[in-house]
């Protein structure tokens, strides 16, 4: 997998350099289950909860058009054309190999996890903590690794009472089994942010925009067009 990993991103690099408009050009119908979806808006690109790379909210495709989020309003499954409805367009990120990773065990637990979870609460304290957590975390990351392989460390929950929208995406990867309980300890959930969910490819490789209009213009400075 990791040489598999290797030779697309080579490829992609290649190809982005010499087309980059036409290689990342999507549409809603081209959203597969598993894709994670990362959302633009100029509105909110400059918010603390954007951080680095503008994007603001993030969310999981399901079948059928359908998308898990977990917004103000709690936990829900909207439709992809919903989703983009409020953002200005949505970064598409994607295994190589979708079919081998989301298999049909994988899309039957993603949508498990998801129905175990509509209409829960948004988790807003948990996203007004997510920094101070965040580095609690990072500073105690050994001694949580060697507690886990020692058999003395809680596992990480994929279930909770409430959500953030980066949390939940990084829940669904542990309750379906991408994140394994030895990673889960570095992949916390309340600890993840759009941003940090956009730089980290075990969520996937960027594949691509989908935009609001087709008249947008993506921003000459958005993430994905200088870090892949």
């Amino acid at each position: 997998m990791l040489l598999s990993r290797t030779l697309w991103r080579s490829y992609f690099v290649k190809y982005q350099t010499s087309n980059m408009e036409s290689f990342v050009s999507l549409t809603i119908s081209d959203i597969q289950a598993g894709d994670v979806l990362l959302c633009y808006s100029h509105m909110t690109a400059g918010e603390d909860t954007a951080g680095e790379t503008g994007y603001s909210h993030a969310a999981i495709a399901l079948r059928d058009g359908q998308v898990l989020e977990a917004s103000n309003s709690g936990v829900k499954v909207v439709s992809a054309k919903r989703l983009l409805d409020d953002y200005d367009h949505i970064a598409v990120l994607r295994e190589y190999d979708t079919s081998e990773l989301w298999d049909e065990t994988r899309l039957n637990s993603l949508h498990e996890f998801a129905a175990q979870n509509i209409n829960k609460g948004f988790n807003q304290t948990g996203l007004m903590r997510y920094h101070s957590r965040k580095e609690g975390y990072q500073n105690d990351q050994m001694k949580r690794i060697r507690e886990h392989f020692e058999g003395t460390a809680p596992a990480v929950a994929s279930d909770r009472g409430v959500y953030f929208c980066s949390e939940l995406v990084t829940a669904a990867f542990i309750h379906v089994g991408i994140i394994l309980p030895s990673s889960a300890v570095v992949f916390t959930p309340e600890t993840f942010s759009p941003s940090d969910v956009a730089k980290d490819k075990a969520f996937g490789f960027f594949c691509g925009y989908v935009k609001s209009t087709q008249s947008y213009v993506i921003p000459e400075g958005d993430f994905f067009k200088h870090h892949i």
